[in-house]
């Protein structure tokens, strides 16, 4: 069971050595001086990110604070240390229920009695805390100077005299430059209370089976102390992953936390564990509403292999992964080992478990390498630094192909607040358990790629791999006998209508924008009939056709691309005759409808047309610059051109991103007094697909 797996994971990497504290983001501290007097006009504000403040090892209480009145020791909220209200909307939405305030001020009272109770029986071992209370019987009744109310929220004032919102976040002290959370005094304090505290809690406990260890007689915790934090959704001051607090999830008169019987030693042990796991960078991976964590049982490198995979697959590590997935690994064991995932999302208080899976960390790797190997796709290079490229296999970037689009400072970009659970989930789990993702998560895919192409004027389809490798992995794993395969690089053989309907307005497309002299204003045919062209192809197919008549007519005419206009007509012609029942004579018979997946073969079609024929014209040029720089190394190039195309254009791309290519045309240019009239070039010479 998944606790199981957590109390585990917590005792294996020596995760309870220090129980008494937990790591904590501590947004203000209040320096005093040694007189106990505020240095500054308020609280030195510790965050970076301008958000969560800094973080610390600070002292955590194991008494159950769902009743209230209960604090932290040393780093708590204005409640705790001023006795302020921390959530004002909530109390203006109850304005009509005094039971419900006098409660509320109560509570808030004895939460400030406690924290100040803690730090009166610490100065006693420590006798500079009396400073602290000293500083707050100097401060008015309702707020101290440096906070103020400004409508449903507070405004504090920073030892730098700027103006921030309060959110809900944590406060501790400094006296004379000396930290007391991190005093050694203090810890030591600390330790013996909340050691006082863990017997207090076992000795009042009921007792019974542990349901994580299946240890007997173990004292059972009414309520899980160590809150889970950082989960997306969840509270800022930590969230639950068991509990229960109505009447209806009770049953045989068991409340709280009983429901669930856990041991105190495991309830704290599986939470230190998702803490540890959500925190650390190569076990955690957050995107949209959820965090998805990730381990191996006993190897402990296995983890950071699998995030490095998913959060920055570079095209060298994912090939070296594919060739040999075993690398830095010792196969016997990862047959013995056991691979865990479990992907959580906060519901306010608690958290949710989306999904979990544990399955041999053997058969993990083997999902992990055929995931990509499914994902494999010809990309078109970019002639530019490998670093300023994304990652188009990350999981955020399949991700982030699903979601509806949004417009954010002036550009159009996914909007990863509206990204589903169940379509991440549904990715999650084709990478590590193999699975086929549902077709309808093709649908959100064409959507949000039929909006890019009429609403962004900026978007190069030949540069979204993501949206069409994750469309090739669907359509592949979700393949029946008939359908055909998609392979990583354009297949021209094929007879598949869908497919080749989506090559047959690639090139008509390109045909127009030759027409046109790359120069058209407004929307081209792919941004007008994509949309009904993927859906019915034959009530548009027989117009665009029509329309590329005189689209051929002016490039034949055209000086500058007249040559061309062979090799659109021969590319027309090909892909038309594929919809000819009887070959000859007869008009194409374009499909009336197409189904989901036949769309996504459509769209599949298009791109790979498009991102062969930009490969095409990148290997000229790269060719042209090989026979004018490197005759050895043209000669090459042409031998592997012959013998292998993967291998051949592995070795333009090298070249099309070297610095020496980039600078080739200004080198040029300083050559020859003006650049050779590409109209007076023989026909052979000519790149078929330059149009710069």
């Amino acid at each position: 069971m998944l606790l199981k797996h957590l109390y585990d994971y917590a005792h294996s990497r020596n995760l309870l050595e220090e129980p008494a504290f937990t790591p904590k983001a501590v947004r203000w501290i209040i320096d005093l001086d040694a007189n106990g007097n505020m240095i500054g006009s308020g609280p030195v504000d510790t965050a970076e990110d301008g958000r969560r403040g800094k973080e610390f090892f600070c002292p955590q209480t194991t008494r159950a604070k769902h009743a209230g009145g209960v604090s932290e020791f040393l780093v708590d909220g204005i409640t705790a240390l001023f006795g302020l209200e921390s959530d004002l909307k909530i109390v203006e939405k109850k304005s009509g229920d005094t039971n419900w305030h006098t409660a509320r001020q109560n509570n808030n009272a004895a939460k400030k009695n406690d924290y100040w109770r803690q730090i009166t029986d610490c100065a006693v071992v420590h006798q500079s805390l009396f400073l602290l209370k000293k500083f707050v019987s100097s401060l008015p009744v309702d707020a101290p100077p440096f906070i103020r109310r400004d409508g449903n929220a507070w405004k504090i004032t920073t030892a730098t005299g700027e103006e921030k919102t309060l959110g809900s976040e944590n406060f501790t002290f400094r006296i004379n430059g000396n930290l007391l959370l991190e005093d050694d005094t203090v810890r030591s304090w600390w330790r013996e209370r909340h050691s006082a505290e863990v017997n207090v809690s076992k000795a009042s406990a009921k007792r019974g089976l542990c349901i994580v260890t299946a240890e007997p007689n173990q004292p059972i915790a009414e309520t899980h102390g160590v809150k889970i934090m950082s989960v997306p959704g969840g509270q800022v001051s930590g969230a639950s992953l068991i509990s229960f607090d109505k009447d209806a999830f009770s049953s045989y008169g068991l409340s709280k936390s009983l429901n669930c019987p856990t041991s105190e030693g495991a309830a704290t042990a599986y939470c230190t564990a998702l803490n540890s796991l959500i925190k650390g960078n190569d076990t955690s991976l957050r995107i949209g509403g959820t965090v998805l964590c990730f381990w191996a049982k006993d190897n402990k490198t296995a983890g950071g292999l699998f995030a490095s995979l998913l959060n920055n697959p570079d095209p060298a590590s994912v090939s070296k992964f594919i060739k040999s997935p075993w690398a830095g690994l010792e196969r016997e064991l990862t047959r013995k080992d056991l691979f865990i995932a479990v992907t959580l999302k906060g519901c306010s208080g608690r958290v949710a478990v989306s999904h979990w899976i544990h399955e041999p960390l053997e058969q993990a790797i083997e999902n992990f390498a055929a995931w990509f190997r499914d994902l494999e796709l010809g990309i078109v290079p970019r002639n530019m630094p490998q670093s300023d490229i994304d990652r188009p296999l990350s999981v955020f970037r399949l991700a982030a192909a699903t979601t509806p689009l949004k417009r954010d400072k002036g550009l159009i970009k996914p909007d990863m607040d509206k990204l589903k659970a169940d379509n991440l989930q549904a990715i999650y789990r084709a990478a590590f358990e193999g699975i086929a993702p549902s077709t309808m998560l093709i649908k959100p895919i064409l959507d949000q790629f039929r909006s890019r192409l009429i609403g962004d004027s900026g978007y190069k389809p030949i540069y979204d791999e993501s949206r069409f490798a994750l469309l090739k992995l669907i359509l592949n794993r979700n393949r029946k006998d008939s359908d055909m395969e998609i392979r990583p690089q354009l297949t021209a053989d094929t007879y598949d209508a869908a497919y080749n309907c989506g090559r047959l307005l690639s090139v008509l497309s390109e045909a127009q924008k030759r027409a046109h002299d790359y120069g058209l204003e407004g929307a081209g045919i792919v941004e007008r009939y994509f949309g009904t062209a993927s859906v019915s192809p034959s009530s548009v197919f027989p117009l665009l056709l029509k329309l590329n008549r005189h689209h051929l007519d002016k490039i034949r005419k055209s000086p500058k691309y007249g040559v061309h206009v062979a090799y659109l007509e021969n590319s027309i012609r090909n892909i038309s005759a594929k919809f000819r029942p009887d070959g000859q004579g007869l008009p194409p018979e374009f499909p009336r409808t197409l189904d989901l997946q036949a769309q996504g073969r459509f769209a599949l079609g298009f791109y790979q047309q498009q991102a062969e024929d930009e490969r095409s014209r990148i290997a000229a040029r790269v060719l042209a610059y090989l026979k004018e720089t490197d005759e050895p190394g043209y000669v090459q190039a042409i031998a592997l051109q012959q013998t292998g195309k993967q291998d051949f254009y592995e070795r333009i791309n090298q070249i099309y991103g070297s610095q020496s290519f980039k600078d080739w045309p200004r080198i040029k240019a300083k050559k020859t007094s003006a650049a050779p009239d590409k109209n007076k070039l023989p026909a052979d010479q000519l790149d078929l697909f330059d149009h710069e």
